[in-house]
């Protein structure tokens, strides 16, 4: 069976609605639901969260033990870089067959 890793990159903070992921949305934040929606699917193999954001980091370590969070490095925090960058960092680092990437918004 083949592996199929699910990334999801979220900034800090956005440019056009600051601290977006991490806003309350009908009782969670907003990522939540996104995270919850990855791990019920039992084709994801693993769920992978790309972020620079300590508020997330703090928040996922107790509510998904099992998603592997992964601090963006400094070089690619910038609003400029591309995405494409962003995800070749965190495939070089998680082993899988295939990649889905989804954002939380």
């Amino acid at each position: 069976m083949p592996t199929i890793t699910a990334i999801v990159p979220m900034r800090h903070s956005s440019e056009r609605v600051p601290g977006k992921n991490y806003r309350d949305f009908a009782g969670k934040p907003l990522y939540h639901r996104v995270i919850n929606s990855l791990r019920a699917c039992s084709a994801i193999t693993k769920v992978v969260i790309d972020t620079d954001s300590p508020t997330i980091m703090e928040d996922a370590a107790v509510h998904f033990p099992d998603v592997l969070v992964m601090e963006r490095p400094e070089h690619l925090r910038a609003g400029e870089i591309p995405m494409n960058d962003v995800l070749l960092n965190t495939i070089r680092q998680v082993d899988s067959d295939f990649y889905l990437q989804t954002h939380s918004t």
